[in-house]
């Protein structure tokens, strides 16, 4: 079994970091073309700031579910000054399991937005219906779940004698 969740986290992670790179390096070169084109030729293509919004909305879900995966999210950790070392472990099993409770929901709510979305919007970005890009959000919030709920398993000991 841990092989098993070993291989789907090396295959996870591999997708996860093309991802990324892969949206961050089109926002890159797509925002650089539309700034050059407007500077030097005195038009852009108007499909580009539409979809350079959507991939800043990528680029935010990709990298926090990188930060989650890497345990280098944002987090409000007060208690972990005040309880004894030997308590750590539990402490991040239950702030992991709360966490992932929270963005399961919002996974949730997401695929519903998502998916009303899909029903009602007949909007397009980049030749694209307006839901397939905004899929990133409850998949962004669903990958986030499994590495809190991971996590919660596996826990990760943070070094509080800095």
């Amino acid at each position: 079994m841990r092989q098993i969740l070993g291989n789907v986290a090396r295959y996870s992670r591999a997708l996860e970091d093309a991802l990324l790179i892969a949206a961050f390096v089109a926002l890159l070169l797509l925002a650089g073309t539309q700034i050059v084109m407007r500077n030097f030729l005195g038009s852009g293509f108007s499909w580009i700031d539409p979809l350079l919004r959507i991939l800043v909305l990528w680029v935010g879900m990709l990298g926090a579910v990188v930060a989650t995966r890497e345990d280098r999210h944002i987090g409000i950790d007060v208690l972990s000054r005040f309880v004894p070392l030997t308590a750590l472990p539990w402490l991040k099993r239950v702030t992991a399991v709360i966490t992932a409770i929270i963005s399961g929901l919002l996974a949730w709510h997401t695929f519903r937005f998502v998916r009303d979305e899909h029903a009602y919007s007949d909007v397009e970005v980049a030749g694209l219906p307006v839901w397939m890009w905004q899929a990133i959000l409850p998949f962004g919030f669903a990958l986030m779940t499994w590495r809190f709920l991971l996590n919660a398993v596996f826990p990760k000991i943070p070094d509080v004698s800095k």
